[in-house]
């Protein structure tokens, strides 16, 4: 118990220690692999690569020239000169009475006409000319001078209105004219007067008021410069962007401006490289994904312990694919080792775990490959086969097909996801051909490893199972010659336990195994336990009871011991430590009992006679506690019949209960339902008699 809680401190102190180490490591390593692959070239020079944009970024020199062209192509803007609108208005009322003046000179004060109509006329044109500058043709002067009185009022008025209509708007020189033309079109047409002496009112108000108007609009450059420097921001807040995947240059092509700044707007430039964004965003990226992965940890199933000598295997587990990822993402961006660390989680801690730490782990690489949602879907699968099939518990998993399996579904997932993309044949193969070599070298490389992993780790895993359960390993061999007795019992009791873990969905194998060992401190003297005593030769007769109760509950301390010095797995340790619990051996306590009463002294303590160790802490060792219990009742008693056996184990497991060993174990009542019916099961195959042959 003391060196438990010792190698707890101990674990808790490394594992603090190492995590910031850790997590500084993955950053270091994330930052490195996720920078892009810089290229030594100038401006003018020939390009010796192809070079794609390995991520999106703003196009600053497209950008740049479409904000320049926006910026040209705002129109010059004109505002409304309010003085040249009223002296427009002016004009034409001058005009117009000018011209009633000239008609009024015509008539004397009684009302005689004093010209013709025609020297009426001529006297119009001169006179206007040399007022207004304006040159009219015959026809229109003689408009002027003799139309009726009531026409003239209604030419003037529509004059005066189209002009107050016009100086409404910001009229330049070229719109000027069309916005006359197109005011007089809304105007009635008609010929004035009677024949085709006459012009029409159109024509003539057209000529008075291209004559005499004035364009009204004045160039505003304040508010065109604004608008201009408008139209150049709204162009410079809309980026062109370098999508990712687009070629910017080709071998032998040559570096222009425009290559030359899409190079350093994607940072592929030889110089400096240190991005502090980038590095700011990958840490909260790491911590985001530690932060997960430490709930996870505290929240997941305690069946798989976890000491310091393993976690430091873990944490390599979770480094080397992360690591790798810096040269293999540059080769293929399918081509990473994650399942490498998916094997390794799952073969410690099983299918949960290693799915869920796997992914994690693939999430951390992702930066590495430019977020490659092919990787993720294609990671994701192999995870997902590998995990399952290496973290099956009850046996070792068969390294072919795992192999097989994990690698065919990279393929298969690979290929569905060129083909819901609607990729090229060449690029579907590719990706193909990259997801088996990455998939299946990473199994295989973590096949490889599994001894390394091995002798740094101390859990048990299949394989280091599998290797325990070999009867050539030394301390079996030793059990076999030194207390064959105990090698019989645990050869039983492992039988025993492989069923009831089979039957309950526990680790049968690591029970089998536990089982194998979990005597082993009888080594030290194995003729103090009665199954290998012979001869009816019993030494606990020729000792006084307290040194037979200290040989006989010192067995699970001196196992551990063994197993420590053994480097045998941590789960087999604890069984080694809890297969009796804090039970107390009845026979020598009841003897003790009887002499005390005996000689009139107090009664023993029972704390005294009771084993030193713990009360199970999984299921595995509680099973292996109650199958210990039960075959040595069984075979103590000579028990043939199953009827007398099921009653022995149903009363064992009721004085385990009682005695508080299985509150720790996580078993529950169907757990034991479940155990009692696999040992009657066991007990019906070993009571079978074989049939007697004739002599």
């Amino acid at each position: 118990m003391k060196n438990n809680k010792k190698n707890q401190k101990l674990f808790k102190v490394i594992r603090y220690s190492l995590m910031p180490v850790f997590a500084a490591l993955l950053i270091a390593i994330i930052y490195i692999g996720s920078l892009p692959m810089v290229y030594n070239v100038s401006q003018g020079s020939v390009s010796e690569y192809d070079i794609t944009a390995s991520r999106s970024a703003i196009d600053t020199y497209e950008t740049e020239r479409r904000a320049l062209v926006a910026k040209t192509e705002v129109a010059p803007i004109y505002v409304i000169s309010d003085d040249i609108s009223e002296t427009n208005k002016e004009t034409i009322e001058e005009f117009f009475k000018y011209c009633a003046q000239l008609r009024d000179n015509n008539v004397d004060e009684f009302g005689t006409v004093l010209r013709t109509k025609q020297e009426v006329a001529d006297l119009f044109k001169k006179a206007i000319k040399e007022s207004f500058s304006l040159e009219l043709s015959p026809k229109n002067a003689y408009t002027l001078a003799n139309v009726s009185f009531v026409e003239f009022s209604h030419l003037e008025n529509d004059a005066v209105s189209i002009t107050q209509m016009l100086c409404m708007y910001a009229l330049d020189v070229q719109t000027l004219p069309i916005e006359i033309n197109n005011a007089v079109s809304e105007f009635d047409d008609f010929r004035i007067g009677v024949n085709d002496d006459y012009a029409m009112k159109s024509d003539l108000l057209k000529v008075i008021l291209n004559a005499l108007l004035k364009p009204n609009a004045t160039y505003d450059s304040k508010a065109t410069e604004q608008a201009r420097e408008t139209a150049y921001s709204n162009a410079i807040n809309e980026p062109a962007m370098i999508q990712k995947g687009t070629r910017i240059v080709s071998v032998g092509e040559t570096i222009t401006p425009k290559i030359y700044s899409q190079l350093k707007d994607l940072d592929l430039l030889s110089g400096s490289r240190f991005d502090l964004k980038l590095l700011l965003g990958i840490i909260v990226y790491v911590f985001i994904i530690f932060f997960a992965g430490a709930f996870y940890m505290l929240h997941r199933d305690k069946q798989f312990e976890i000491d310091s000598k393993t976690g430091i295997s873990l944490l390599l587990a979770f480094v080397v694919p992360v690591a790798a990822g810096i040269y293999l993402s540059n080769i293929h961006p399918l081509f990473s080792a994650i399942v490498f660390t998916s094997v390794i989680f799952a073969m410690y801690l099983g299918i949960r775990s290693g799915i869920i730490l796997s992914t994690l782990a693939m999430l951390v690489i992702l930066p590495m490959s430019d977020f490659n949602t092919e990787l993720v879907f294609v990671s994701l699968i192999g995870i997902f086969i590998s995990s399952v099939i290496t973290g099956q518990r009850n046996h070792r998993y068969n390294s072919a097909t795992l192999i097989i399996f994990t690698t065919l579904g990279s393929v298969f997932a690979s290929f569905a996801y060129n083909l819901v993309n609607q990729a090229s044949k060449t690029d579907t193969f590719n990706s193909i051909l990259w997801s088996a070599v990455g998939s299946g070298c990473s199994v295989i490389a973590a096949i490889g490893c599994q001894p390394l992993f091995e002798l740094i780790s101390n859990t048990a895993s299949p394989m280091r199972l599998l290797d325990l359960a070999q009867q050539s390993h030394p301390l079996l061999k030793r059990l076999f010659l030194e207390a064959p007795g105990t090698y019989q019992h645990s050869i039983m009791v492992a039988n025993l336990a492989d069923s009831a873990a089979e039957a309950i969905g526990a680790n049968a194998l690591l029970a089998k195994v536990g089982s194998y060992y979990h005597d082993i401190g009888k080594l030290e003297c194995p003729e103090y336990f009665t199954e290998n005593q012979q001869d009816g030769v019993n030494p606990h007769d020729s000792l006084p009871i307290e040194k037979s109760i200290q040989i006989i509950t010192a067995h699970p301390s001196d196992g551990l011991k063994l197993a420590k010095k053994a480097f045998l797995p941590l789960p087999i340790q604890s069984i080694i430590l809890e297969h009796h619990g804090t039970t107390c051996p009845g026979y020598f306590y009841q003897k003790a009992k009887k002499e005390a009463e005996e000689k009139g002294e107090p009664l023993p303590n029972k704390a005294d006679f009771s084993y030193k160790g713990s009360v199970p802490t999984t299921k595995e060792s509680a099973i292996i506690m109650i199958a210990d219990s039960c075959e040595a009742a069984i075979r103590s008693k000579g028990v043939r019949d199953l009827e007398e056996t099921e009653d022995l184990c149903r009363k064992i497991i009721k004085a385990k209960i009682e005695e508080d060993q299985l509150v720790k174990s996580d078993l529950s009542f169907n757990d034991l339902e479940l155990i009692v019916s696999a040992f009657i099961q066991v007990y019906a195959g070993f009571f079978h008699e074989r049939v007697k042959y004739p002599e």
